[in-house]
């Protein structure tokens, strides 16, 4: 990732004049700020996940603080107060204008400018046919072959993954179906590999309905996108009889916050295993991203939520027309838990927190592959939904969908568990399980 340098050796730029009276645009919400190690001084990475800016900015720890302040409601005065405050450090107005200058230019600050830009770019999406691959060459290679060598070693490791390749010859039916992780592949690739080495023994579904997680969280309960998923190797098509069956169980466009799709990962990142594993033959698609239902299910089932429920149900026996004269995979691309600071939570990481996730995660999972989608939301939500589990309104529909299919309530298999570290402080887990026809 190419990387500008906001000053790095821990100084601002001196005042710029009239910038120090003017007041300051708000740091943009969605910026990811990282710790990171660059030319021996620890600083910090400014990441933009929308792709609006440039792709790094890092700046000192000194920083962080001027950071915090730029609210939008704050002057370059009230920032200098603030700083000076708190730290005994007397910064210049115009030093701290045009810091804030600098982070506008580079695209991290919700300015006029960037709005138009995200306009526009959100314009530029809308038109497309095909959602571009945002991750390629970042999380995975862009090369074919590279990316072919990459994802089988996660099925060659013997250790943590399945330690056999794809299979040549499918024998068993299609199943109903099918739970992946959607973590970054460096730390969830083999229960990836365990999930669609699976799904190479069976034959290939005829449509996929794929479940991700909307981590923007747009007003729309199910966005799905109405265009083909660039991968290496090449696009998985979407499917017009599923995205109508869709559209026309629900009281609102499903395409209405189509922009989540722009950078959002989690169906990318199953739509690079479904055409490594089916290639030409991947079937296709009806990509649908799923904003928390905990915001207005906080202590409850959605099933309680008169419009959810029905759209849940309507959209369930729609699939079920088109599933009784074409086998139809339910993938849930999802992970579990995220805990530690990084999420927020002040609960020391070691050994036993690892333990206490392990253990939730499992009590949710045997209600998930019982097919009991009330009882696996209620124990994700409670005690404060603690582990705050990002997957969890898109697994909650597709076993609700699921079950509509015809899958059972027995014979369903947890394939791997796993937990991984977040590089700023945390814990996040994740899961692979097949549901059989």
């Amino acid at each position: 990732m190419r990387r500008r340098r906001l000053h790095g050796d821990g100084r601002l730029t001196d005042p710029t004049g009239e910038e120090a009276a003017k007041p300051l645009p708000p740091l943009r919400r969605d910026i990811e700020i990282v710790p990171v190690r660059q030319d021996g001084q620890n600083l910090f990475l400014l990441h933009d996940d929308e792709g609006l800016g440039a792709d790094g900015v890092a700046v000192p720890e000194s920083a962080l603080l001027i950071l915090s302040c730029l609210d939008g409601r704050r002057g370059a005065a009230e920032v200098r107060s603030e700083v000076l405050k708190r730290t005994g450090a007397a910064l210049g107005e115009g030093e701290i204008a045009a810091f804030a200058t600098e982070l506008a230019a580079a695209g991290l600050l919700e300015t006029e400018e960037l709005r138009e830009r995200r306009l526009e770019l959100w314009r530029e999406f809308a038109k497309n046919p095909v959602r571009k691959a945002r991750y390629a060459g970042k999380i995975y290679p862009s090369d074919r072959l590279e990316l072919a060598k990459f994802l089988g070693a996660y099925l060659h490791d013997g250790a943590k993954g399945p330690g056999k390749p794809l299979a040549e010859s499918p024998s068993a039916t299609s199943p109903v179906g099918l739970v992946a992780p959607h973590i970054d592949y460096s730390r969830g690739g083999p229960a990836y590999a365990w999930a669609y080495q699976a799904l190479s023994e069976s034959q290939p579904p005829d449509l996929v309905v794929a479940l991700g997680v909307a981590h923007s969280s747009p007003d729309s309960p199910w966005t799905a996108a109405r265009k083909a998923y660039d991968t290496p190797y090449g696009p998985i098509a979407p499917s017009d009889d599923l995205y109508e069956a869709l559209a026309s169980s629900l009281w609102y466009d499903p395409q209405d916050d189509v922009w989540a799709h722009r950078q959002e990962h989690s169906l990318e990142l199953a739509a690079v295993w479904l055409k490594f594993l089916w290639r030409e033959k991947t079937p296709p698609w009806l990509p649908i991203l799923c904003s928390s239902f905990a915001r207005f299910a906080p202590d409850r089932p959605p099933s309680g939520i008169d419009t959810i429920e029905k759209a849940l149900q309507d959209t369930g026996r729609a699939f079920a027309k088109i599933a009784a004269r074409k086998r139809v995979l339910i993938l849930a691309s999802v992970d579990l838990a995220h805990v530690g600071p990084r999420f927020g939570d002040d609960m020391p990481l070691g050994a036993e927190t690892e333990k206490k996730i392990e253990d939730a995660d499992h009590s949710s999972l045997e209600h998930a592959l019982r097919l009991d989608a009330d009882a696996f939301y209620l124990s994700v939500v409670a005690d404060g939904h603690w582990r705050k589990v990002c997957g969890l309104s898109a697994l909650y529909s597709g076993l609700r969908w699921m079950k509509i299919l015809g899958a059972k309530e027995t014979g369903n298999r947890l394939l791997s568990y796993g937990q991984a570290p977040d590089p700023m402080g945390g814990i996040v887990s994740f899961a692979s399980a097949i549901f059989p026809s």
